[in-house]
């Protein structure tokens, strides 16, 4: 009897045992999994206030929110945090570089090759687009180094010269201008926070006079760290025609059953003035009053690049 005791004990302690074990996992999932969605809700969270700085005016700051005690303690204590990321924590300066192609965009045509005297021939240029550093005051400037212009129908056309902000970044010899879908190396130009190039000071002059019947335009200006932006301009429909912003926010969810930190990484595309019908996106105050949408999202599997 006594060994049977025992060994009924030791079955109903092994079971005890198992059935802890079970509900501890069990438990320990259900937070984790809790923790989860509640990252990704602290994310679009995060994406959602850069959005409100981005429309009211102020520039969209690189922070981190203490959501749980905003006048608290800063994050790397115990509460529930959304980060916009800086660009020492894996954002890059292209993200905060708006290029306007939904502006008015005209192709005047002027004289050009050679510079000066007899000679010159008429070449069109795409001129409208606005170039702007949608960070805050305080933040980092960005620094243009080279320029990729893109076209189709390609035609067997050419680069001239490139203007930013009235200043020739790029200039190609006449006999040889530069090649379509090339990277080319400007002037490094650098945007400080709240920046905005106006849309009438920035020109690509093409060696052809038909650019205006291209079905679309892009340029893409490459930043000093590797980091690229392209924006289109479609001659066929105004709604493929870009003016985005890249918006990159992690949610932390530092409080739970368990000691372990959830977290979840979003980036999303804005597109200003994305729902107007017609191309009035013309100054900075149209980008952000004009009704703008978030044209794509996607969750990032790394906490950084």
């Amino acid at each position: 009897m006594l060994v049977g005791l025992i060994l009924f004990l030791s079955a109903v302690l092994l079971a005890l045992t198992g059935i802890t074990f079970y509900l501890t996992e069990h438990l320990r999932t259900t937070s984790l999994r809790q923790n989860q969605t509640k990252a990704v809700y602290l994310a679009q969270a995060g994406v959602m206030w850069a959005l409100y700085d981005f429309r009211r005016g102020a520039g969209i700051t690189l922070r981190s929110y203490n959501v749980d005690n905003p006048s608290g303690p800063a994050p790397g204590a115990s509460d529930d945090t959304f980060i916009l990321q800086t660009i020492n924590n894996g954002s890059r300066q292209a993200h905060f570089l708006l290029v306007n192609m939904r502006g008015n965009i005209t192709f005047p045509t002027d004289n050009l090759c050679p510079a000066t005297g007899p000679g010159r021939v008429p070449r069109d240029q795409i001129q409208g687009w606005s170039v702007r550093n949608i960070l805050a005051s305080g933040g980092s400037s960005l620094t243009i180094t080279q320029m990729r212009i893109n076209w189709a129908p390609d035609s067997g056309e050419g680069i001239l010269r490139i203007d930013l902000n009235d200043n020739a970044v790029w200039t190609a010899p006449c006999a040889t201008p530069g090649a379509i879908n090339t990277n080319l190396t400007i002037t490094s130009q650098t945007l400080s926070p709240g920046t905005r190039w106006d849309p009438t000071r920035n020109r690509v002059w093409f060696t052809s006079t038909a650019m205006e019947i291209k079905d679309w335009i892009e340029v893409t200006l490459l930043m000093s760290d590797g980091s690229e932006r392209t924006s289109r301009w479609d001659r066929l429909s105004i709604a493929n025609r870009s003016a985005d912003a890249t918006i990159t926010s992690v949610g932390e969810v530092r409080e739970g059953v368990f000691p372990f930190v959830t977290w979840r990484r979003l980036r999303a595309e804005h597109r200003a003035c994305r729902a107007v019908s017609g191309t009035s996106c013309d100054s900075e105050s149209e980008e952000r009053t004009q009704e703008g949408a978030l044209v794509s999202s996607q969750e990032l599997l790394a906490l950084t690049p």
